[in-house]
C-alpha cells in the first residue's frame, strides 16, 4: 500500500471527510503541511488569514452560516494560544469548529522547547474534546473522530494537536468507515416514559408556551416547528442566538433581560413553559418558574434542572422531540385568547418603534433590514449593553443571525462575516461593529480583498467621553481605502436612509463609516 507523509494524511483525511475550506496561518511546526498543500489546492481551499484569533472566528462564522464544521490550522505556542478566545466563543455558543495545532516533536514534549505550549491543558475547559496525536498512522482516525464529536450531540470545538515529527513520518492511510466511541453519546435515546409524561402534561395545559434556543436550530426542525405552532396554536419565543428559527412575523420575540414586552407577559401568564435547546435557567430569573409547570428538553444533560420540582426533564435532541410533537400529540389546542395575542403583537410593535426612535444603533439594524429584506447574513459584535441589537433585524433564517452570544467577544463580527461569505457566497453578508470592536481584527480586510469577496462592513463610529478614558478612532473611510477597499463616510441624520440605499448593495469590499 502507498505510504503518505503525516502532512499528506492531514489533507487526505479532510478531503475524505468532505472538508473543502480551511482557515489558517503557516508556522514552524506545520510547515510540512504547507509544503504539500499545492498538491491539494484543487480539493481543499486554504484561506490565509493574518491572525489566528481571526481565523478561528472565520471558521466559526463559516459554521454558523452553513451548518458545517469550520476548520482552523495554525502552529504551536503563541499561534495556538491566539485561538483560545475564538475557541471559547464557539464553545459557549455550541458551534462545531476543529482546531489543528502544530506541536514540538514528541521527544521534546514537556521540555519547554521553543514555542512549546500545553495546548491540551490550555484548551481543556473550552473544548468539547481535545487530543494529542503521537503517531502518523493514528492521524486519520483522530481527525475523523474529532470531526464527528464536534458535529454531533451538543456541538462544539475540538482540538487536535500534531507534533512536527508526526507530520514528517510516513504511514499508510487508514481512516475508519464507522466511528466507534463507546463512552460517547452522540444521540441520547429518549425515554418513552418521559414522552408519555410530556403528552399528558401538555394535554392538561391551558396556556403552554414554547421557547426555542440555539439547540433547536436545525434545518430538520423548521417545517415541523411551523406545523406545531399552527396546529396547536401555541405561541413561541426565541433566545438571542435562535432569532430567525421562527419567523419574525410568527415569534413573539426574544426572551431575556432585553427581550420583548410580550415575552415577559407570555411567560408570566403561561401555565406550562416548554424549553427546547435553550439554557433557560441562565436567561430567566428563578422567580419566573415559581409555581409554573415546566418541561426542559436538551441534548446536554447538564442543562437539565432537577432542582425545579415541577419540571419534567427530557434528555433528548431537539430534532427527536420536535418530531414527536409533530407526529404523536394528537388532538390538542391551546386556550390562548386570539385578542390577547393580537394585543401582544401590537404592544411589541409599539415598544420596538419606541426603542428604534431612541437608539441610533437599533435604528441602523432596522433600516438595513428594511433595505435588504430578510435574506441578508448579519454578523455583529458590540459591548455587553449592545449585544441584543440583533433583535431589531427581521430574521427569517437562524443561519443569517451571527454573533457571539455567550462571550460577547470583541472583534468577532468582521472575521465571522468573512467566514460566512465563504460558506454562503451568493448571500448578502454584512458586518456591523462599533469602531473599537472593528479595530480588533481590521487587518483581515486584506484577506477579503485577496479573495475578491463581496462584503459590506458597517462601522458605527461613536464619540467616547468617559471620565479618565480617552479614545480617538481612525478615519475608517481612509483606512479602508488604504487597504484597497471602497470607503464611504456619512452621519446618522436625515440622509442616512438614502446613503444606506446607495451603498449597501455595492459589490466588492465596502466599508461604511456611520458617525453617530
Amino acid at each position: 500500500m502507498k505510504k503518505f507523509l503525516g502532512a499528506e494524511l492531514f489533507f487526505e483525511s479532510l478531503y475524505k471527510l468532505g472538508v473543502k475550506t480551511i482557515f489558517g496561518l503557516p508556522g514552524g511546526y506545520v510547515l510540512k503541511i504547507y509544503d504539500v498543500m499545492p498538491a491539494y489546492a484543487k480539493k481543499i481551499n486554504h484561506i490565509l488569514t493574518r491572525h489566528e484569533q481571526a481565523a478561528t472566528h472565520m471558521a466559526d462564522g463559516f459554521s454558523r452560516a452553513s451548518g458545517l464544521p469550520g476548520i482552523i490550522l495554525c502552529t504551536s505556542g503563541p499561534a495556538a494560544t491566539n485561538t483560545v478566545t475564538g475557541i471559547s466563543t464557539a464553545y459557549m455558543d455550541s458551534v462545531p469548529v476543529l482546531i489543528f495545532t502544530g506541536q514540538v516533536p514528541t521527544p521534546f514534549l514537556g521540555s519547554d522547547a521553543f514555542q512549546e505550549a500545553d495546548h491540551i491543558g490550555i484548551t481543556r475547559s473550552t473544548t468539547k474534546h481535545n487530543t494529542l496525536v503521537r503517531k502518523a498512522i493514528d492521524l486519520p482516525k483522530a481527525i475523523a473522530e474529532a470531526l464527528y464529536i464536534s458535529n454531533t450531540g451538543r456541538k462544539g470545538p475540538v482540538l487536535v494537536d500534531m507534533p512536527k515529527d508526526v507530520l514528517l513520518a510516513e504511514s499508510q492511510f487508514r481512516i475508519p468507515k464507522k466511528i466507534n466511541l463507546p463512552n460517547y453519546i452522540d444521540e441520547p435515546k429518549i425515554s418513552q416514559k418521559s414522552l408519555r409524561d410530556f403528552k399528558a402534561k401538555l394535554k392538561k395545559s391551558k396556556k403552554p408556551l414554547l421557547i426555542f434556543g440555539r439547540g433547536a436550530c436545525y434545518q430538520e426542525n423548521i417545517k415541523k416547528i411551523s406545523f406545531i405552532l399552527k396546529k396547536f396554536k401555541i405561541p413561541s419565543l426565541t433566545s438571542l442566538l435562535s432569532l430567525g428559527l421562527v419567523g419574525s412575523d410568527v415569534s413573539f420575540g426574544m426572551i431575556g433581560s432585553s427581550g420583548s414586552y410580550a415575552s415577559s407577559k407570555l411567560i408570566h401568564d403561561s401555565d406550562h413553559l416548554i424549553s427546547v435547546g435553550c439554557d433557560i435557567s441562565k436567561i430567566l430569573p428563578k422567580k419566573s418558574f415559581k409555581k409554573k409547570e415546566m418541561t426542559i428538553v436538551d441534548i446536554d444533560k447538564t442543562q437539565l434542572d432537577p432542582a425545579i420540582k415541577q419540571c419534567l426533564n427530557i434528555y433528548s435532541s431537539s430534532v427527536t422531540f420536535i418530531d414527536f410533537m409533530a407526529k404523536d400529540i394528537g388532538l390538542y389546542e391551546a386556550e390562548w385568547s386570539a385578542d390577547f395575542l393580537a394585543n401582544m403583537r401590537a404592544r411589541n410593535k409599539e415598544d420596538e418603534d419606541n426603542k428604534i426612535s431612541r437608539n441610533k444603533k437599533a435604528s441602523i439594524f432596522n433600516k438595513i433590514s428594511d433595505i435588504l429584506g430578510k435574506k441578508a447574513v448579519i454578523c455583529s459584535d458590540f459591548s455587553y449593553e449592545d449585544v441584543n441589537l440583533q433583535q431589531f433585524y427581521k430574521f427569517n433564517d437562524y443561519r443569517n443571525n451571527i454573533l457571539s452570544g455567550g462571550t460577547g467577544t470583541p472583534g468577532y463580527g468582521f472575521p465571522a462575516a468573512i467566514g460566512a461569505t465563504f460558506s454562503r457566497p451568493k448571500a448578502k453578508v454584512v458586518s456591523i461593529s462599533s469602531g473599537t470592536n472593528f479595530q480588533f481584527n481590521m487587518q483581515e480586510m486584506i484577506v477579503a480583498l485577496e479573495q475578491n469577496l463581496n462584503l459590506t462592513i458597517i462601522v458605527l463610529n461613536e464619540k467616547h467621553s468617559k471620565k479618565g478614558l480617552k479614545y480617538k478612532g481612525p478615519d475608517y473611510k481612509s483606512l479602508a481605502e488604504s487597504f484597497g477597499a471602497k470607503g464611504y463616510q456619512f452621519d446618522f441624520d436625515s440622509k442616512v436612509d438614502s446613503n444606506l440605499k446607495k451603498t449597501l448593495n455595492l459589490k466588492g469590499l465596502v466599508l461604511l463609516e456611520i458617525r453617530i
